[in-house]
């Protein structure tokens, strides 16, 4: 598409020529923004060139009537062909958009708007209230809090079965010790195995795929075939007998 562009006062006249389509709608909104962006808030657009829109030609106005809209500009389309003219009625475009039948009125009418540009006024504004701002004020703490207070240590790993043994036997010092020097994670850990000994666990035997329900640790015995398992605080199970293969 050609674009071909004078000037009348402070309009711009553009006059199109070529398929307004997916190819040229593109090209022709791109150069209206660029002069838009050069300063030009008024364009008269002459439709006597354009043989006829195809959809996305008539999206390529919608987009560029918006665009005027929200950043302040007005544009005005004249000499549209009775092709032209069926196809915008179709999309209901005849209402939106500000169309005349002759150059003349087009430019009249774009000569007797005042046209706010709102984009510079968005950047007076935010200025302002920069000027307006308070000064930052900076607080210092009276003491460093470190990284390590504010996390949790990570949970360690669970015992063996050894070490379960184990424990039960050794004395209760160490553990008071623990709880004094990390009372932290021991809270932790004990609302995590009070939230784990009130919830009730659905598992299914490895060895004939019956549904069971088990809420604490420990070890079970299926009833249905008997085999032994060892289920730990998180969850994994341990089998202790060899899994039942089913003959195929």
């Amino acid at each position: 598409m050609e674009l071909k562009t004078s000037r009348i006062r402070n309009i711009l006249r553009i006059s199109p020529v070529g398929v307004l389509d997916s190819h040229s709608s593109p090209d022709f909104l791109r150069f209206l923004k660029s002069r838009w962006e050069e300063g030009e808030r008024l364009f008269l657009v002459v439709c006597d060139s354009i043989p006829y829109l195809e959809e996305e030609g008539i999206s390529c106005l919608s987009e560029l009537k918006s665009f005027l809209k929200e950043n302040g500009g007005q544009v005005a389309f004249s000499n549209w062909n009775e092709e032209c003219k069926l196809i915008l009625g179709l999309f209901g475009m005849n209402s939106s958009l500000q169309s005349f039948s002759e150059e003349k009125s087009g430019v009249e009418w774009l000569s007797s708007l005042k046209i706010e540009d709102r984009r510079s006024t968005r950047k007076k504004a935010s200025l302002s209230e920069l000027r307006q701002t308070k000064p930052f004020q900076f607080y210092s703490s009276p003491q460093s809090v470190s990284p390590e207070e504010k996390t949790f240590p990570e949970i360690r790993s669970l015992p063996t079965v050894e070490e379960e043994f184990s424990k039960n036997v050794a004395p209760e010092e160490p553990k008071k010790r623990q709880e004094e020097d990390f009372p932290a994670e021991s809270k932790l850990e004990q609302s995590v195995e009070r939230i784990r000994s009130t919830q009730e666990r659905i598992l299914y035997c490895e060895s004939c795929h019956s549904r069971l329900r088990i809420r604490l640790p420990g070890r079970y015995k299926c009833p249905s075939c008997g085999i032994q398992f060892d289920l730990n605080r998180m969850g994994g199970v341990r089998y202790l007998e060899r899994l039942l293969v089913s003959p195929e």
